[in-house]
C-alpha cells in the first residue's frame, strides 16, 4: 500500500502527455485527476487509464483540446485520440429511470457535488495540479483498510446503476478489498433486480471477475449473497483453478454445455473464447457419457490439443482425472498419427483415391479400440 506517497511522488507517476493535457485544462480552469487512476497511484499500482475532471463546460474543453467526444459525449466526456485518457466535466446527476444512465445532466458543479455522485468512496477522491489531496467520502481511510464502501447511501448508489452491484464485487476480486457490511447487505436488496441490466453488460463484468485474481473469494460471496445465483446460477466456484477458461470449466461442471454456452453467446463473451469453452465442453460431456476409452480418443481427435489441456488444468471427477491420465499416455490420435495415409493408404487397399476419406476413418477406429495398432 503505497497512501502515505508524497505529493512528488503521486504526480511523477504520471505519464507527460496525461501532466501536459492536465496544465491545458488547469491554464484555463480547475482541473483534477479522479477515479480508478488515481485509486492506483495511492496503491502503488501502475493505471492502465486515466480520468480528469475539470470545471470547464464540454464545449470550452472541446476547443481547446481540439478532441472529439468519447463514447459517453452527453455526459460532457472527451477522449484522447490515441491516449487512454478521458476528460470529463464536473457535473452534477438527477434520476435513473433506466437504472444506468442519469436522466439529467448538469455541468459546471462543484468538485464536491461530482465526487458526491460517485459509486464507491475509493474511486470519489481527487488530486490537484499541486499534489495535493482532495477525499470528502474518506476514501484514503478505505484504501488502507482495504475495504469497498459506497458513497452515500449503498442501495441508492446500486440502484443508481444496477451494474454497480456486480461492479462491487468484480473490483473487491481484482483489489482484493472486502466488501462494507452496508454494501454487501445492498447487493443483496438489489441482485434479484439484475435482470433488468443489459446482457452483454453483464457479462463484461462477470468475464473481468472470473479473470480476476480473487475470484473464487470473490464469487462465493457473490453466491452467498444471492447476486451470482440472479446472473449466472449455473457457476458454482468450487476450487482454486488458474486462467479464465480454466475457471469456466471447473467451476461449470454439474451444468450441460448448451446452459453454458448459451449464457456466453448472450454475454457476448469473446467469440475465440467461447469457441475454445465449447470445444472442451462437449470434450467433457463425450466423457462423462461412456467409460468406452475408444470413444474418448474419438472425442480427443475431434475436440483437439486445446480443449484436452483446457479439462486437464480444470480437474474434476475421476473419469476426467482417468482422462488425463490418458491424454498423458498417448496424446491425441489423429489422422497425422496414421503410419499410412492418403494415397499411400489407398495403394494398399488397392482403392481409389475418392476412398480415402473412409479408408483413414477406418483405421483411425482401429487405432481408437487399440493404440497398439499405430506401432
Amino acid at each position: 500500500m503505497a497512501a502515505q506517497l508524497t505529493r512528488a511522488a503521486r504526480l511523477a507517476a504520471l505519464p507527460p502527455y496525461v501532466l501536459a493535457v492536465w496544465d491545458n485544462l488547469q491554464s484555463q480552469g480547475e482541473t483534477y485527476l479522479v477515479g480508478g487512476a488515481l485509486r492506483d497511484i495511492l496503491m502503488g499500482r501502475a493505471p492502465r487509464d486515466y480520468d480528469l475532471a475539470t470545471s470547464l463546460a464540454p464545449q470550452e474543453a472541446q476547443q481547446l483540446l481540439g478532441w472529439s467526444e468519447g463514447p459517453g459525449g452527453r455526459f460532457g466526456s472527451l477522449r484522447g485520440p490515441g491516449m487512454p485518457l478521458e476528460v470529463v466535466s464536473l457535473r452534477e446527476e438527477t434520476g435513473y429511470r433506466d437504472r444506468r444512465r442519469p436522466d439529467a445532466v448538469q455541468f459546471g458543479a462543484s468538485l464536491q457535488h461530482d465526487l458526491s455522485r460517485r459509486d464507491f468512496t475509493v474511486n470519489a477522491i481527487a488530486m490537484r495540479r499541486d499534489g495535493r489531496i482532495i477525499d470528502p467520502h474518506g476514501g484514503r481511510k478505505d484504501l488502507m483498510r482495504r475495504r469497498l464502501a459506497a458513497v452515500g447511501d449503498p442501495e441508492e448508489r446500486l440502484r443508481e446503476d444496477l451494474l454497480r452491484v456486480l461492479r462491487a464485487y468484480r473490483l473487491s476480486a481484482q483489489l482484493e478489498f472486502r466488501l462494507s457490511t452496508a454494501l454487501r447487505a445492498a447487493a443483496r436488496c438489489t441482485a434479484r433486480e439484475l435482470h433488468e441490466v443489459a446482457p452483454e453488460r453483464l457479462g463484461d463484468e462477470i468475464w473481468r471477475l472470473i479473470s480476476s485474481p480473487m475470484a473464487l473469494k470473490a464469487l462465493r460471496q457473490a453466491q452467498r449473497d444471492g447476486v451470482l445465483g440472479a446472473v449466472a446460477p449455473w457457476l458454482h466456484p468450487t476450487h482454486p483453478a488458474d486462467g479464465t477458461l480454466v475457471r469456466l470449466l471447473a467451476w461449470t461442471g454439474p451444468a450441460p454445455p448448451e446452459t453454458v454456452l448459451t449464457a456466453a453467446q448472450r454475454f457476448a463473451w469473446p467469440h475465440a473464447a467461447r469457441r475454445r469453452l465449447a470445444k472442451a465442453l462437449l470434450l467433457r460431456r463425450a466423457v462423462r457419457a461412456t467409460p468406452e476409452r475408444a470413444r474418448w480418443r474419438a472425442a480427443l481427435a475431434e475436440s483437439g490439443a486445446d480443449a484436452a489441456l483446457l479439462l486437464v488444468q480444470a480437474g474434476g471427477d475421476q473419469r476426467l482425472q482417468a482422462l488425463a491420465r490418458l491424454y498423458g499416455r498417448e496424446g491425441i490420435i489423429d489422422r497425422t498419427r496414421l503410419p499410412l495415409r492418403g494415397l499411400a493408404l489407398a495403394r494398399v487397399y488397392g482403392a481409389e483415391e475418392r476412398e480415402i476419406g473412409r479408408l483413414e476413418r477406418q483405421e483411425l477406429e482401429k487405432a481408437w479400440k487399440d493404440p497398439r495398432s499405430l506401432i
